[in-house]
């Protein structure tokens, strides 16, 4: 979808729902090499499509940055040869509900200092599911459950979905709107507290194990938030 959109315009299919069903197992061989196909797709795509949010893409998969996928010229070329939008113009135009690099305040993990981390556990990939709270990776992380979004808009987010409290204790994943309300996420650097015009911050509860809402507390460790990428 990106290839064909950058390169040859926009395909409308109204109506169209598009699914994928994963195997269990391949029945065949690819090419002698039966490894992580499916990684090295998604590098060999981002190495020649996503220009300046290439190394947003290794922050977000960091296991990814070293790996060999082969040489790429034949398809720099053909990018070349189409004369192919940017990558930003894509997302600008085609899928502006996700953010680029430079729309953000953090991104990573998002870590209180009781030494916990917002972790999604697979569920910003549907609406209406919990942001929960978890343990948190030193040094690297390739969990990408754990990779979480601050945006200029305050708005948070995980990889897919934005988070709303609709101004209740527990925070689900819906579709960002970028109209504020439940969706508005302010982080104050002075306190390093994200707060809600309600007076209420966002909170590590390590007894639910979930992110929540709760009355602002100066000093209380469980609303202390450091990031693993700033850009503020």
């Amino acid at each position: 979808a990106v290839v064909s959109t950058q390169s040859t315009g926009m395909l409308f299919v109204p109506c169209s729902k598009v699914g994928h069903i994963f195997r269990p197992s391949h029945p065949y061989d690819f090419m002698g090499n039966n490894g992580d196909v499916v990684s090295t797709n998604y590098i060999r795509a981002a190495r020649v499509w996503f220009d300046d949010e290439l190394d947003f893409f290794f922050k977000i998969r960091p296991q990814f940055k070293d790996k060999d996928v082969g040489d790429l010229t034949e398809r720099h070329e053909l990018r070349k040869r189409l004369n192919c939008k940017s990558y930003a113009w894509f997302i600008r135009n085609v899928f502006p509900e996700l953010p680029l690099e430079r729309d953000l305040l953090a991104s990573g993990q998002f870590r209180t200092d009781e030494d916990r981390c917002m972790d999604t556990r697979g569920g910003d990939l549907s609406q209406g599911n919990a942001l929960h709270l978890g343990s948190c990776t030193n040094g690297v992380n390739t969990n990408s459950n754990r990779f979480m979004m601050l945006t200029k808009e305050n708005t948070l987010m995980g990889l897919n979905f934005c988070t709303d409290s609709g101004f209740a204790e527990h925070l689900q994943f819906h579709n960002c709107h970028h109209q504020g309300g439940g969706q508005k996420f302010v982080y104050d650097p002075a306190t390093r507290q994200i707060r809600q015009d309600t007076g209420k911050c966002l909170t590590g509860d390590t007894k639910l194990e979930k992110v929540t809402m709760a009355p602002c507390v100066e000093g209380n460790k469980a609303q202390l938030w450091s990031f693993e990428f700033t850009y503020f």
